[in-house]
């Protein structure tokens, strides 16, 4: 059975940091896709967002035995705030990772439909013919200003908050999860981005990149060196995937297409 996606996944430790905090994980023949950008002091950080990954990829992993097989949304949140609770207690067990947390995206399909989780503000996109979409809100306090009319996106970027969150894993005992459900179709390129990306290349550019007709590595790749390029303040992490399963093409039929349908009948292709 062909794999439901073509996939990459990429990081880099950028050009100011002096150690890379992020974790991914992708099985595109699973269709799990994992990001997540560590935070703490000395190396609690990756070791935040590598435990986070880890579990959460093992939890889904006995979910989905095959290939392409579709996970709920319930299971996908069970994995996640399975993850905060090992994350949490890591936390609480060694002084030297008190108070480290992550963020945390990540998305299983099918080819046919997506579940996406994530918590803090590590973003993941869909790139539909040529339009992208952003299917994340980030869970941080200048996010929460913009969303009260307190502050302008323009102001957002350069605020001297705009790395606060206001959920991580691993952060508190319990965490509050967002999971949404989206459709799949044929074409589309799933993009998970740590926020080196995000606050280093704009939108528009990352719509540019994904439209172009490339494999999944050479995208990422792209994606990473532009952010480098932008200066790399910040580790940088992208997981892209493509939808190759060929079922469902287009998401839009038109009347016309339609109704000759239904004027040829249904034994129109055994007549013809």
């Amino acid at each position: 059975m062909k794999a439901p996606f073509e996939a990459a996944g990429l990081s880099d430790i950028g050009r100011v940091r002096t150690n890379n905090e992020d974790s991914f994980f992708y099985d595109a023949e699973k269709g799990i896709f994992i990001v997540a950008d560590g935070m703490g002091g000395h190396n609690s950080g990756e070791v935040a967002s590598a435990f986070a990954v880890s579990m959460v990829k093992d939890f889904l992993i006995q979910k989905s035995p095959g290939i392409g097989r579709r996970i709920s949304s319930s299971d996908l949140e069970a994995g996640v705030k399975a993850a905060n609770s090992l994350v949490y207690a890591r936390g609480r067990a060694l002084p030297k990772d008190s108070g480290m947390g992550t963020t945390l995206v990540c998305a299983c399909g099918d080819g046919e439909t997506l579940t996406l989780a994530h918590v803090g503000d590590s973003r993941g996109y869909i790139l539909r013919r040529g339009v992208l979409s952003c299917l994340t809100e980030d869970h941080s306090v200048v996010q929460e200003q913009i969303r009260k009319g307190l502050l302008r996106e323009e102001e957002a970027a350069v605020s001297e908050l705009q790395n606060l969150l206001t959920r991580a894993v691993g952060s508190n005992p319990e965490v509050e999860v967002d999971v949404s459900t989206h459709p799949l179709f044929f074409g589309d390129v799933l993009l998970l981005a740590s926020d080196g990306l995000t606050k280093m290349v704009a939108d528009f550019r990352i719509q540019e990149i994904l439209s172009l007709k490339e494999d999944a590595a050479t995208l990422a790749s792209r994606l990473i060196s532009e952010a480098l390029e932008a200066g790399g303040v910040d580790n940088v992490t992208v997981v892209v995937a493509r939808v190759q399963r060929e079922e469902n093409k287009s998401p839009w039929t038109s009347p016309w297409s339609k109704m000759k349908s239904l004027l040829r009948g249904p034994n129109a292709e055994a007549s013809s």
